[in-house]
């Protein structure tokens, strides 16, 4: 039996005065699980949070099912975790799972859900509310007795999720039979599904890789071929204390591949001519401020200009500051020859 309509606009009203409460706490749970993922170095792609609008609300409380439909629909404030790969929603997981108090018989995990002989929709729902530790403090005690979502998936997941959902697209409810329209629109969803888990296969090779170039690296073996994640590994050590210090940006500024062509050309294809490079110390390569590309950059132009800009250079910047040409000239590289023959701008801002 539907609630009557008086009850309704009563319930809807009574949604609207906490709405803002909602919203405060959707906000709140967002910043505490970015503060504790950011925390623990956890890899993840984006978070959001959201309150379900007083329309949508009022839709959904006219179902039969809820009796006391601001306690019973436990969605009124929903937190969003996107991650790469399937591995990381495990770890994600794993770290939010004992900051809230879960309600277990609320939650879903739509994987195990979905059994092993099925595709489609993949994602874990997790309903909970705040713990009696946090309501504790006088700013959280407002919160006392909400609850709200959390839901954790992938980027595939959550493409999934939109597509196949979204009441206004050609792919929601059920397919027409022409064309085997169903047909194909599950085999593309466990093609979705291979993928993310293709995805995530790579992921965890690409971890065991770096583990294994870190271990040789801490351990000087340097007869490596330079990738981002061998230089990655090799500039970190090597230059730990200045990156510490706050002198170089342990990144690549997602120009990696265009430094390690660079490299290429100029001669250097292993870790090991890399650090032939530095054998007479890495000291006068930092003079200020820089990034690994840049860092990389001062070491070819201080050890051999001229092979530099005639092999690895190719245009590929066209300015230089001012604090360079200075530090080069003290250094004695005839670095303003090379400005004007390569027409190089000079960034005197900084001077």
């Amino acid at each position: 039996m539907a609630i009557a309509e008086k009850n309704i606009d009563d319930v809807v009203s009574e949604y609207v005065r906490l709405f803002p409460v909602y919203k405060s706490l959707a906000n709140k749970v967002e910043s505490i699980v970015r503060e504790v993922l950011n925390s623990s170095g956890a890899s993840y792609y984006t978070i959001s949070s959201r309150v379900k609008e007083i329309d949508s609300f009022s839709k959904k409380a006219r179902k039969e099912k809820y009796k006391n439909p601001i306690k019973d629909i436990k969605d009124l404030a929903g937190i969003r975790v996107i991650t790469f790969v399937k591995s990381e929603v495990n770890q994600v997981c794993n770290i939010l799972k004992p900051l809230f108090d879960i309600d277990h018989l609320h939650s879903v995990d739509k994987t195990k859900e979905l059994g092993n002989d099925r595709v489609g929709y993949r994602s874990v729902h997790y309903v909970a509310q705040l713990t009696e530790e946090r309501l504790r403090l006088p700013e959280y005690q407002i919160y006392k007795g909400m609850s709200f979502e959390i839901q954790v998936r992938t980027i595939l997941e959550h493409a999934w999720a939109d597509i196949s959902h979204d009441r206004n697209y050609k792919f929601s409810g059920v397919l027409p039979p022409e064309n085997d329209i169903q047909r194909r629109f599950s085999l593309a969803s466990a093609t979705l599904e291979l993928v993310d888990r293709e995805f995530d296969n790579l992921a965890k090779e690409i971890n065991q890789y770096d583990s294994i170039v870190k271990t040789k690296v801490e351990s000087d073996d340097f007869n490596i071929e330079i990738n981002t994640t061998s230089l990655r590994n090799y500039l970190s050590l090597k230059f730990k204390i200045y990156i510490e210090k706050g002198l170089i940006e342990a990144s690549f500024q997602k120009a990696s591949n265009k430094i390690i062509e660079e490299l290429s050309r100029y001669g250097i294809r292993t870790l090991a001519e890399l650090d032939k490079e530095l054998s007479d110390g890495i000291e006068k390569y930092i003079y200020a401020k820089t990034n690994f590309i840049g860092l990389l950059r001062d070491i070819m132009i201080i050890n051999n200009i001229e092979n530099y800009f005639s092999l690895a250079w190719e245009n590929s910047w066209s300015a230089i500051d001012i604090e360079s040409v200075q530090y080069f000239r003290r250094l004695k590289i005839p670095i303003d020859s090379y400005i004007k023959k390569y027409r190089l701008d000079v960034d005197t801002t900084k001077d």
